[in-house]
């Protein structure tokens, strides 16, 4: 039996948090030794036992033995058997897992490790995920398995019944005479829900495929979810989102707002917002506005400054990464302040042009203004100067859960916060989370959703009572 980790696989776990992807391969023999290195951290393995499908390692970790079993990893789950797992399962103590396909794979969500994690094969219905449970799918009776029971790495075993589904409906919204494409997530329950528009953040790619996650979990849980493209994005038709200000959008996503609020299902006094990075900032902003309609805004990796010092901060970064010598930070810095100033001044400064093909010459891949003086669809100088977000924070009444992660190198988490504490009324309930290791998506380095970030959602929507 040869032993071999591949790329997209994390077998090796420590008592604390020790997450890293190794390649390798040997046959495995028991009694020989081997030394992975992770970053910093060296860990060496003996091979105890050998059989068809496991593997048994031993380490030791701070003078301590540990025992570790790699088990053979099956075929995958063929595409059209994929339904037969899927759905929302819940425990006696109302625990939800979500088991969810995406591209031709299993994955779930475990409220046991607050993780979200891919599913592997490892026997006859039963599948093994990086968060260390094993869970085993039971009585199919009718083309869906009805059942799970989950084992967690010491032994422990959580039965779970399936609960209730929900269905995605997709229209067409009229706003302001574009056409926004628009998914509404509806649990398949009877009574009045609370119900949430999920904004998407910046950028022109469609993001409705990445909000889906989001919108999944929320019906889970019995909440109304609802996605759309920007528009001039997708399925949405109009004019670019790149021709409207923070201002005009946050104007248009009411309108959005008061569509999911219309559905017959909503209990009007539960509807609320959430939003990723511009998405968060265009929440906010229509909850400093829509003071007695919003219920709650749930803002993640949000820039609360303006669009200017955001994105100097991200450039920075970015450039760094890049390998860029400090020097020559400084000066893309000093161009891109002087590029913005042109366009709030709608005159661009030409002085800095061959400094900027000497850079281009000198480094691929730089971000840095282009030479021209022509002043730009996007970005617009209301946007690079709107700081209502920061100004206008004490007139937002809804509680409010901000999530960022640790090592958002697009947002400064920092700098966000302590501009909203400054300004936000004395009684405004704040709840912040900030997740280790996490960057602007809320992934750790091994591009892993940060443990957490999805039912710290369910712990906040719980602590306000908007669900029970």
């Amino acid at each position: 039996m040869t032993l071999e980790i591949k790329e997209d696989s994390t077998l090796i776990s420590f008592p604390y948090t020790f997450s890293q992807t190794f390649d390798f391969g040997f046959s495995a023999e028991v009694g020989k030794s081997f030394t992975v290195k992770a970053r910093s951290e060296k860990r060496e393995f003996i091979v105890k036992n050998v059989n068809t499908d496991i593997i048994e390692l031993e380490t030791k970790f701070t003078g301590y033995n540990q025992n570790i079993s790699l088990k053979r990893q099956l075929d995958s789950i063929n595409e059209r058997e994929l339904s037969e797992f899927t759905g929302n399962f819940i425990d006696e103590n109302g625990n939800r897992v979500i088991v969810y396909a995406r591209r031709d794979n299993l994955f779930f969500m475990s409220p046991y490790t607050e993780e979200s994690a891919s599913l592997k094969p490892i026997g006859k219905n039963m599948l093994w995920s990086t968060s260390g449970e094993t869970t085993t799918f039971l009585n199919n009776t009718t083309n869906k398995f009805e059942q799970i029971s989950i084992t967690n790495r010491h032994g422990k075993e959580v039965k779970l019944k399936r609960s209730h589904e929900y269905s995605v409906k997709e229209n067409w919204v009229m706003v302001d005479g574009d056409s926004i494409y628009v998914n509404l997530f509806i649990p398949d329950l009877k009574e009045k829900m609370p119900a949430c528009l999920l904004l998407p953040g910046g950028g022109g790619q469609p993001q409705m495929d990445n909000a889906e996650y989001e919108a999944r979990f929320l019906a889970s849980y019995g909440v109304i979810a609802m996605t759309f493209d920007k528009v001039g994005v997708g399925k949405s038709k109009g004019r670019s989102f790149e021709n409207y200000t923070f201002q005009e959008k946050a104007a248009r996503y009411q309108q959005l707002f008061e569509y999911l609020k219309n559905h017959e299902q909503v209990d009007l006094k539960k509807v609320g917002l959430h939003g990723p990075s511009e998405g968060g900032r265009l929440a906010l902003m229509m909850g400093e506005k829509l003071v007695d309609e919003i219920a709650f805004i749930n803002a993640t990796a949000t820039p609360i400054m303006t669009m200017k010092e955001g994105q100097l901060y991200a450039f920075n970064h970015y450039h760094r990464n890049l390998g860029v010598l400090e020097e020559d930070i400084v000066s893309i810095n000093s161009i891109w302040k002087s590029y913005y100033d042109g366009i709030i001044n709608e005159k661009i400064d030409t002085t800095n042009f061959s400094l900027i093909r000497e850079l281009q010459l000198k480094y691929n891949r730089l971000f840095i203004p282009p030479t021209s003086e022509i002043i730009p669809v996007s970005p617009k100088k209301e946007d690079l100067l709107d700081n209502s977000i920061v100004t206008d924070a004490n007139k937002l009444v809804c509680p409010v859960f901000l999530q960022y992660g640790e090592n958002d190198q697009r947002v400064n988490p920092t700098r966000s916060l302590q501009n909203f504490y400054q300004n936000i009324s004395d009684n405004l309930e704040v709840t912040v989370e900030l997740y280790q290791r996490g960057n602007h998506s809320m992934m750790t380095p091994e591009y892993q959703i940060c443990p957490g970030y999805a039912y710290d959602k369910i712990k906040w929507l719980k602590s306000i009572k908007i669900i029970q």
